[in-house]
């Protein structure tokens, strides 16, 4: 059978939503490696679907790094997961394809333009992102791609990426899972989809007030050389976390930058604290009603500054030593803003912390189970949307001496089976996960918290892509 990667591109792009579980399966089936057809779901959504509607709630090419989320997920997990999660993300692209928002489209090739040194085509590739000249701006950059290093290509643009991520955090979400997927696709195959996300940084108006604020704490900080290179420090880490939540938000970005430059802080130090603060204010969030207008633009926005923080984490080692203080420190206001919340209006207004979950009283009703029993009983409220009785069983579970990896595998089991949040449930799901894992503070079981409350808000909602497909992968997983 031919595995030709522009086949598998033009099968899926020619594929319909009605037809492509089962060929997926067939491809699966017939010796198509699964490595070769995540690439060809990142690809085909790259070049065929359109990742430029101008509006902020929008949507923003998760069909691309929405394959990125599934494999990296996908990692560890059992053969029959891992086809489902493909199963989801290459169905993803093609219900894209034929969504009247993405499509017709192509990504014709642009022959690139320069100017007269390095240092003025990065700064003219700013100002067409700033005022929105997109298709200039992709010129542009097929340009510095002939010009300049490639590590100082993919510095730039994660510079770019950061001035727009309090405003829109997919502006550093997308070139840097797309870099990620790159690592499988290779460079030259995959360049389109920073193209596309390039395109997407100019498609609507961002705050730059924030990056210029950060941009003046790393000069008056003198942070320009970088943060320091120490050792992680648990009990700075702490001791920010508890600085940060405590202060008035207008005082985080700078409570950040001393901490990189007065305290000596490693940013590893200071992003475990921030991770952590911000999954603290996300469980001050409550649910979205299921029943309101787009509920799930409404619930996915709030849990995205955890998986922000995954990303910078994550990016830090792309970039150059100042982008990287520049990082820590637009962490530090993304903490300013809080959590993404928007109203019944589709409004953006100021994060208000709720009652955090889980609630003590529901924890202690629990504590007289067995952890088998906890884990038992967390699939029905999972799938009843009950987010106080979700929260608390993991709690309960957690103290009650309950395994992290089986709680894992559960809620992944469940994120497997839905396909109505844009593949928004294993992105925020594989930031919880990854956040955990990386974490060593006592407190570190509330990213699981996060996870399951996520979790519990889509539980069952929206299976139709599962069901067409669970049969034939995963008969076990019936009912």
């Amino acid at each position: 059978m031919n595995h030709n990667p522009d086949d598998l591109i033009q099968w899926l792009r020619h594929s319909h939503p009605d037809a492509v579980v089962d060929q997926i399966i067939d491809k699966l089936n017939n010796g198509v490696a699964i490595e070769n057809l995540w690439a060809a779901g990142a690809l085909t959504a790259a070049k065929y679907v359109s990742n430029q509607a101008r509006n902020l709630l929008g949507f923003v090419s998760h069909a691309m790094i929405g394959c990125e989320d599934a494999r990296q997920a996908a990692v560890g997990q059992p053969e029959h997961i891992q086809r489902l999660l493909l199963i989801q993300a290459l169905s993803q692209v093609v219900v894209d394809l034929h969504d009247p928002c993405f499509a017709p489209y192509e990504l014709f090739d642009v022959w690139g333009i320069e100017e007269s040194s390095p240092e003025e085509s990065i700064a003219q590739l700013r100002n067409d992102v700033k005022f929105g000249e997109w298709l200039r701006a992709d010129h542009r950059l097929v340009g510095l791609e002939r010009t300049i290093p490639r590590e100082d290509l993919i510095d730039v643009m994660l510079d770019i990426g950061l001035e727009g991520i309090v405003t829109d955090d997919h502006t550093l979400i997308t070139p840097s899972l797309s870099m990620d997927m790159m690592e499988l696709t290779g460079w030259d195959a995959g360049f389109p989809m920073l193209r596309g996300t390039m395109r997407y940084s100019c498609t609507f108006p961002r705050n730059l007030a924030p990056y210029a604020h950060a941009t003046e704490l790393v000069s008056r900080y003198a942070l320009g050389d970088g943060p320091v290179d120490g050792a992680f420090d648990e009990a700075s880490a702490a001791s920010l976390r508890h600085t940060v939540l405590q202060a008035s938000a207008e005082e985080r970005p700078e409570i950040v930058a001393r901490a990189l430059a007065r305290d000596g802080m490693s940013a590893e130090t200071v992003m475990a604290a921030l991770s952590l603060a911000a999954c603290d204010m996300y469980l001050q969030v409550d649910p979205v009603p299921h029943d309101d207008f787009d509920a799930v633009s409404r619930e996915v926005a709030p849990i995205h500054i955890g998986t922000t923080l995954n990303v910078l984490r994550s990016s830090l080692p792309r970039m150059k030593p100042r982008t990287q203080s520049l990082a820590v420190v637009m962490a530090g206001c993304l903490l300013e803003r809080g959590p993404s919340v928007l109203n019944e209006d589709f409004e953006f207004v100021p994060f208000v912390a709720s009652r955090s979950y889980p609630y003590e009283e529901d924890v202690e009703s629990l504590l007289g189970h067995t952890a088998e029993e906890l884990l038992g009983d967390l699939d029905d409220a999972l799938h009843s949307h009950d987010v106080r009785r979700t929260t608390a069983l993991v709690r309960a579970y957690h103290l009650n001496g309950g395994e992290a990896e089986d709680l894992i595998s559960e809620l992944v089991r469940v994120a497997c089976t839905d396909d109505g949040t844009l593949m928004h449930n294993v992105k925020h799901l594989h930031a919880c996960l990854e956040e955990f894992r990386m974490s060593s503070h006592p407190d570190k079981w509330n990213f699981l918290i996060a996870a399951a409350k996520w979790v519990s808000w889509y539980a069952g909602k929206d299976t139709r892509i599962f069901d067409r497909a669970k049969d034939r992968i995963a008969p076990q997983l019936v009912g």
